[in-house]
């Protein structure tokens, strides 16, 4: 190792020890100093200028949040491209999810909302198709989060992110499907 490679290494180490401490400072050194080369091989990686900001923001935040713990085994750059990396391609993998999940739930509802009943039970046949048949009528997003949560068992929460909503909103929806349902059907 020269001199040259050996004050850069103690400089990172003091960079990266500044930034354990909270300052400031060093954060915005660190950010400025690498935020747009970053985002330039965020945007190889997600194809869409937003994603790489998005990606490379998240990483900076990361790091200042768990800046106590921090640790930077190889050099600094090499540590924040890696991360990038993993950053962008999880998005990537998780939008790839979404987006599945998103025909998966298209091609369950048209299943569900056209196909009758197969229940043993005469009764139970009715109200399940009468209760498919308002599932039908509703909204596509109202019918969208009662078809995930009611059929495939997903929480608000993965609601929410599926159809990338808030949990709130989500609670709404479930709400005024149910209000339908009950309106529409006169349960003896």
């Amino acid at each position: 190792m020269d001199i040259i490679e050996e004050k850069k290494n103690k400089s990172e180490e003091q960079l990266v020890e500044k930034i354990r401490e909270g300052n400031q400072q060093a954060f915005e050194r660190l950010f400025f100093e690498y935020f747009f080369d970053l985002c330039s091989y965020a945007l190889q990686i997600t194809k869409s200028n937003e994603q790489a900001k998005d990606v490379v923001q998240e990483v900076f935040y990361k790091i200042w949040k768990r800046r106590r713990n921090w640790s930077v085994y190889t050099s600094i750059k090499a540590y924040l491209f890696r991360s990038v990396r993993n950053e962008a391609l999880n998005l990537i993998n998780k939008r790839g999810r979404r987006e599945k999940l998103k025909e998966q739930l298209s091609d369950t509802t048209e299943k569900y909302t056209s196909k009758q009943s197969t229940q043993k039970n005469e009764g139970d046949e009715k109200l399940i198709k009468a209760v498919w048949n308002v599932v039908k009528e509703m909204p596509q997003r109202r019918r969208s989060v009662f078809v995930l949560h009611r059929k495939h068992g997903l929480s608000y929460k993965e609601i929410a992110e599926v159809l990338d909503i808030t949990r709130k909103t989500v609670e709404n929806h479930m709400g005024l499907a149910l209000d339908d349902i009950r309106g529409s059907i006169d349960i003896e």
